[in-house]
C-alpha cells in the first residue's frame, strides 16, 4: 500500500459546514466560548474528523490545539452517544512539551 501524497489546504471550509458537522454537545460547548472559528479550525477541523492526518502551523494562540481537540472530542462524543465507543486508542496528539500542561488545562479539562 502506497502513501497518499502530502497535500496543502488550499481554501477553508464555511463556517457553516464545521458547525453542522459538529455534535449538537461539541456546537454548543464551542458556541458558548467562542464567536467564530480560527483561520487553523477553518482549515483543520473537518480533515481531522475525516481522519486525515494533518498538520497545522501556525503562530502561538491562533487555534492549533483546540482544532485538533474539538475534532477529536467531538468523534469520541459522536460514538458514545452512539453506544459505539470501544476501550481503545482513537487518536494521538503530539505536543510541544512546553505547552502540553496549558493545552491538558485550556482544551480537554475544561470542555
Amino acid at each position: 500500500m502506497q502513501d497518499a501524497p502530502i497535500q496543502m489546504q488550499i481554501e477553508e471550509y464555511p463556517e457553516s459546514e464545521i458547525l453542522d458537522s459538529l455534535h449538537p454537545f461539541a456546537r454548543e460547548w464551542f458556541l458558548s466560548k467562542f464567536k467564530t472559528f480560527s483561520p487553523p479550525q477553518k482549515f483543520s477541523i473537518l480533515n481531522i474528523k475525516r481522519g486525515i492526518n494533518t498538520l497545522i502551523s501556525s503562530p502561538t494562540g491562533s487555534g492549533k490545539t483546540l482544532s485538533a481537540f474539538l475534532a477529536i472530542l467531538d468523534n469520541l462524543v459522536s460514538l458514545a452517544d452512539k453506544n459505539l465507543l470501544d476501550d481503545r486508542v482513537y487518536a494521538i496528539y503530539l505536543s510541544p512539551l512546553k505547552a502540553l500542561a496549558n493545552d491538558i488545562t485550556k482544551n480537554l479539562k475544561e470542555p
